[in-house]
């Protein structure tokens, strides 16, 4: 019979504002503005709304220092620098959880108001909060100790990351490196971590999406769609990428939605204003233009539908799954 290891408890406060927090803080407004900058950028170079660019990046700079600063003054004010959490090391992994009672009404307080003011994002932003409250890698995952003595910390990285920072005390820093490192060379946990990194093959993804959402945007404009559909599918195509599979489909139903409505206003029935009596079709008056947009929409649909198909199919792994995956073994 195995014999089972006691399981080794503490609880601790993370410093919010150590370096390594600042940094990653800073990172995540980062990649914030980023995405804000490739959607709504996107969205105006397809439409030829070059001169709203610098207004644009006036307006990602602006809410995202400022989405920086609330949350320093939050760290600070709120929490005070510290975030009470609670470990659990056992021989299946490390269990973190948030005990902090101010985070927890907090999150549950974003939910309620979210829905009470019928306000998506910030019901949504409050059920991520709430889900991260409890988190876990396993020893059958995939990921790298990393340990950091000055700080009294073991940050467990997968291929590209930090997929959890453990934060110990002065007194078993020693005790929990060790066994971190004797589980993990138990279950061989280092060795699966990919050599390297998963990051090109999602960002040079992501530039072909939104190049080829482009010409989509175009093509609802020439043929009076709604611009949702195109925004719907650039949208759900990163989505696809970068978070969850399974939106391959809604990328499926706005690029039907756009084939559909192209074909309907090409076939609807016109009269002539300078023949009275006669009628024509889009189709026996399409030009140059626009073959040009229906060739280049045809072309970017088509790698979408690919993409799509390829992440249903098991193809490849969104990032936050594979993610997931490195974390639990899953």
């Amino acid at each position: 019979m195995k014999k089972t290891t006691p399981s080794l408890v503490w609880e601790t406060d993370l410093p919010l504002f150590s370096a390594y927090m600042l940094r990653q803080w800073t990172y995540g407004m980062l990649a914030t503005a980023l995405v804000m900058v490739l959607l709504l950028g996107t969205i105006f170079a397809a439409q030829g709304e070059w001169d709203a660019m610098p207004m644009l990046g006036l307006m990602v700079v602006s809410l995202s220092g400022g989405l920086w600063l609330l949350g320093l003054i939050i760290m600070a004010v709120m929490f005070r620098g510290r975030f009470h959490v609670r470990y659990t090391l056992s021989d299946s992994g490390i269990l973190q959880e948030t005990v902090e009672p101010l985070a927890k009404k907090a999150n549950r307080a974003a939910i309620i108001l979210g829905i009470l003011a019928r306000k998506p994002g910030l019901a949504g932003a409050g059920l991520i909060a709430r889900s991260r409250e409890s988190e876990a890698v396993n020893w059958k995952g995939a990921f790298n100790a990393v340990a950091q003595p000055e700080r009294n910390l073991i940050a467990l990285r997968n291929g590209w990351r930090t997929v959890m920072f453990v934060q110990c005390t002065a007194e078993n820093f020693a005790e929990v490196l060790e066994r971190v490192n004797q589980s993990m060379q138990r279950h061989k946990t280092s060795k699966r971590v990919e050599t390297n990194s998963p990051l090109p093959f999602y960002l040079r993804h992501t530039a072909l999406i939104l190049l080829a959402s482009v010409p989509l945007f175009m093509l609802a404009e020439e043929y009076h769609l709604h611009l949702l559909a195109p925004i719907l599918v650039l949208c759900f195509a990163l989505t696809t990428l970068w978070l969850i599979n399974i939106f391959g489909y809604v990328v499926y139903a706005g690029l039907l939605y756009l084939v559909v409505g192209t074909l309907m206003d090409l076939a609807r029935v016109r009269q002539s204003s300078f023949f009275p009596g006669e009628s024509y079709s889009g189709f026996s008056v399409i030009g140059d233009d626009e073959t040009g947009i229906l060739i280049l929409a045809s072309i970017g649909a088509g790698y979408l539908i690919w993409l799509s198909w390829r992440a249903l199919h098991g193809g490849f792994l969104a990032l936050l799954v594979k993610d997931h995956g490195d974390m639990d073994g899953g």
